[in-house]
């Protein structure tokens, strides 16, 4: 039973990951391109945060036994930390760059 609560944990973590990226880059592109280019840049960096946070949680020694007992991810402090860093930065990066400031 407490398998299932890490795999609902981490599916929470990795979707939250994703979302947070597609709104910080859709919200940067957005003032500068179309907004359906910003839209599609945005989903497909999404994508990429998707499957890096889900390769982050993969067990070392993944083997999938025919009984269904093996662990399909492994929740770890290093890997919550790590996604908080890769977001931390695309946050610094986003909002902080030199050509999102507006001169007023």
């Amino acid at each position: 039973m407490e398998a299932q609560y890490e795999e609902m944990t981490v599916l929470v973590i990795v979707l939250l990951a994703g979302f947070i990226t597609w709104k910080m880059v859709k919200d940067f592109y957005i003032t500068k391109l179309h907004r359906v280019i910003a839209h599609l840049i945005a989903v497909t960096t999404a994508s990429f945060m998707l499957l890096s946070t889900l390769f982050l949680f993969m067990p070392k020694d993944y083997q999938r036994t025919l009984d269904g007992t093996g662990s399909e991810v492994e929740l770890s402090f290093m890997s919550v930390l790590t996604v908080v860093v890769m977001l931390a930065v695309l946050y610094v990066f986003f909002k902080y760059s030199p050509q999102g400031t507006k001169k007023k």
